[in-house]
């Protein structure tokens, strides 16, 4: 009875003690806190969410305390054990226990590795004597293999949401394509045939003149009318003529029949086999099919003159847009990420707060803290080849990826708020110029509608925006328990819907598959933002390049401040009644030139 109670006491005084663990004590620490907070670990619910076999951490700092130590050698001594692996955050494998904590965390111990480097030769009575026996409950390992697999298909996830985006990009750059050849291909056939009627009407004026040489004057009238007409009917043939060999060439059938939740899970794979088969026979089924009446509208409509873009009714408010003017920014020379500048958008909320950083440059690479009327949270915006707070962050997340740039967004809302009311894109107060050519317009506005269901463009009006769900283009939305968020600077963030409840209470749905239906303003009133959960919203795309402010298309780039009028992008989150939850907006040193003009 004497040897158990001192070596005990040799054990508490190596785990407790204010010298940092070695591994081998950290491991035995490990194991006695499992066995202590072992009647407290369970699967626990909050909302539809579940956070399996886990337990609070107010469990393991009272046991801590138990042993007649402080609080903060407690915490100290469970923030090794994280450090060493052998505990972890069920959300956030980083995140760290606080002295005076009182936010309710949920930790797991992980098994695998507590178990992994046990001495084989210790029996189960010598663990006994020392405190350190696991019982007759039932081990756990099959709970942390489960943790192994789902981080691994996790990470499996993101390379295949990556890849369905590279394919949607691709699909709109071979479009733009498309139009282009189609272009070309219809100003040479109309070229050619206007150059033969001329020749066939000079013939025919001059057999008149000769035959009919009185008669020359109304047939030289008679024939220029005719002349004009021809050319009317040969350059609509012309372009039904182009139409159908596109559509018989079918270039984009291939990418045009990838659906979007192809490979948007690793539980698709198998499901959508059938589906993908069909790619490599495009022609059964995916050729596209135009009326005449179709074909001659739109030929009639080229000759005509082009049309405006119109605007589809949306239901948002469409008051007067005020946006932040280069006037009332700092001096280019104190930018501290020059050529870029990201700021807090002053006109739009009067109560839109950054602290610390206030109207100056917000920082890049790492979260910085805002708040406005109805939100509260954390930014973080990462711009790859910008000066950033974080570089080693940066070249960590950008790193082995077509991305080039990221924004996140979590927090809390101030009020409960349907899911069909929240918005995101881009607005601005003046016109912009410099368009590019009408089909390159239509091409982009269609590729816009791909990567984000739903989306609104408008372009030719005195205040042009891009608009959509937030909840249809959001690259990945999740909702926690307040602190048991993921850190937001993490390189992956994985999708949780599961705290909106309905079909996602399982948490079994494909990031593909909750686009398509919260991009549905209808689907989407059945769902709301609560004000308890902490959401996270993360946005990020490989064509805008900030550091240039230009459009990557691959076989092209196009310059954005020419067309933009001086008015910087923005990362923005606003309610269909006009309100906003946040706005930030981008700048570059070249649009200032322009906007300069503008006060």
């Amino acid at each position: 009875m004497t040897t158990s109670s001192s070596t005990s006491s040799c054990n508490d005084e190596n785990a407790f003690s204010c010298d940092p663990l070695r591994y081998a004590d950290a491991q035995k620490l490990a194991i006695r806190l499992r066995e202590g907070v072992r009647v407290h670990t369970k699967d626990r619910k909050w909302r539809f969410k579940q956070y399996k076999h886990c337990f609070k951490a107010s469990h393991a700092i009272a046991w801590a305390i138990g042993n007649d130590i402080s609080e903060k050698v407690a915490v100290q001594r469970l923030n090794e054990l994280i450090s060493y692996g052998f505990l972890c955050h069920v959300v956030d494998r980083n995140k760290t226990i606080r002295v005076g904590e009182t936010r309710t965390l949920y930790f797991r111990m992980i098994d695998d590795l507590i178990d992994d480097n046990i001495d084989a030769n210790n029996s189960e009575q010598d663990q006994l004597k020392e405190g350190l026996s696991f019982g007759n409950s039932t081990r756990t390992v099959g709970s942390a293999n489960t943790i192994a697999l789902q981080l691994r298909l996790d990470g499996v996830n993101h390379v295949l949401q990556e890849t369905v985006t590279e394919l949607h990009t691709t699909q709109g750059k071979m479009e733009m394509l498309q139009q282009e050849v189609l272009s070309l291909i219809s100003n040479q056939f109309s070229m050619m045939v206007i150059i033969a009627l001329m020749y066939v009407f000079l013939l025919f004026v001059s057999l008149v003149h000769q035959f009919l040489p009185d008669m020359s004057d109304f047939w030289w009238w008679v024939g220029f009318s005719v002349l004009q007409v021809s050319i009317l009917i040969a350059s609509t043939l012309c372009g039904m003529r182009c139409l159908a060999i596109v559509d018989s060439s079918n270039l984009l059938a291939p990418l045009c029949s990838i659906e979007t939740e192809t490979l948007a899970t690793v539980e698709d794979l198998d499901e959508r086999h059938t589906e993908k088969s069909l790619l490599l026979q495009p022609e059964k089924s995916f050729v596209r099919r135009r009326s005449i009446t179709s074909i001659l509208s739109k030929s009639m409509s080229s000759l005509i003159g082009r049309k405006p873009m119109k605007r589809l009714s949306s239901g948002i408010d469409q008051s007067i847009v005020h946006s932040r003017e280069a006037y009332s920014l700092p001096n280019v020379e104190e930018w501290p990420h020059r050529p870029l500048l990201v700021c807090l958008n002053t006109p739009v909320c009067i109560n839109h707060k950054v602290p610390i950083f206030g109207l100056g440059s917000c920082p890049i690479g790492v979260p910085f803290k805002f708040e406005s009327d109805l939100f509260i949270g954390h930014c973080l915006i990462r711009l790859k080849g910008a000066k950033s707070d974080d570089p080693e962050g940066d070249e960590e997340y950008f790193t082995g990826r077509k991305r080039i740039f990221q924004s996140v967004i979590q927090g809390q809302f101030k009020e409960k708020v349907s899911v069909a009311d929240v918005m995101t894109g881009h607005e601005f107060s003046r016109p912009l110029k410099n368009l590019p050519h009408p089909w390159v317009l239509k091409t982009a506005t269609n590729f816009i509608g791909k990567v984000s269901p739903g989306a609104n463009v408008v372009v030719h009006t005195n205040q042009p925006h891009v608009e959509a769900l937030l909840s249809g283009s959001s690259q990945v939305i999740r909702g926690d328990m307040p602190g048991n968020e993921p850190n937001i600077a993490c390189k992956n963030l994985s999708e949780d819907c599961s705290v909106l409840g309905g079909v996602f209470q399982d948490g079994n749905v494909s990031v593909a598959a909750r686009k398509r239906i919260l991009s549905n303003p209808t689907r989407c009133k059945e769902y709301s933002f609560d004000c308890e959960t902490v959401y996270t919203f993360e946005f990020y795309q490989n064509l805008f390049d900030a550091s240039t402010y230009s459009l990557d298309l691959g076989f092209t780039k196009i310059g954005c401040s020419r067309v933009l009028n001086g008015q910087p992008i923005q990362w923005l989150g606003k309610m269909r009644d006009g309100r906003y939850l946040w706005s930030f907006q981008i700048w570059h040193e070249k649009l200032l030139k322009v906007a300069s003009m503008h006060k």
